[in-house]
């Protein structure tokens, strides 16, 4: 096979290679309707979003946030967010005196109570300075939510929802999908709290 053919082959295969994943977060439905109703109600109660990742995730911890304080859906309520992945200057100086792996912790244990929410983003899910920022979080009484990869690796939270897939760039994309949906069913919710 060559010149459109083969083209057109590998387009199918990229799709075919996104298709279980996708309908993995399907099947997760119910998982993601609990994390969307917890978060609600901790946003409910005066909460904020705090969410981080490192690498490429460190960009989506950035939309993440972005989605929440500035819904792009006209008539929806701006909700409190933040990335700590966003600030250099703080990252540094955690890394430089702390180590690199507190880097989410340390923000986390001065910024974060109870009411709060701490999002963590890792395509792997063995990055440690996003476990240690969940658990510092989950110390304080956070709710706690982790977006992962593949089997969900060492990370715990209140919350886990694992993109099922070993390529980073269609776990990336199940993420995409994932904390659009979060924004969108968290509104759901605190629409029926009124």
């Amino acid at each position: 096979m060559t010149g459109a053919g083969a083209t057109a082959e590998r387009v199918r295969a990229a799709f075919e290679r996104r298709r279980a994943p996708g309908l993995a977060l399907a099947e997760d439905a119910e998982a993601v309707a609990r994390a969307c109703r917890d978060m609600a109600l901790r946003f409910h109660r005066g909460g904020r979003l705090l969410v981080f990742g490192g690498g490429a995730a460190a960009a989506d911890a950035q939309h993440i946030a972005v989605e929440f304080v500035h819904p792009v859906v006209v008539g929806k309520r701006a909700l409190p967010a933040m990335s700590l992945s966003a600030d250099p200057a703080a990252l540094t100086a955690i890394a430089l005196a702390d180590g690199p792996d507190e880097m989410f912790a340390a923000q986390l244990r001065m910024l974060a109570s109870p009411d709060d929410i701490a999002l963590g983003v890792s395509a792997d899910g063995c990055r440690p300075a996003v476990r240690n920022g969940l658990a510092a979080a989950r110390g304080l009484g956070a709710l706690t939510v982790a977006l992962t990869g593949a089997d969900g690796g060492d990370i715990e939270a209140d919350h886990r929802l694992a993109a099922r897939c070993d390529d980073p760039a269609v776990v990336k994309e199940i993420h995409v999908t994932t904390y659009h949906v979060l924004w969108e069913l968290v509104h759901v919710f605190l629409e029926r709290a009124r």
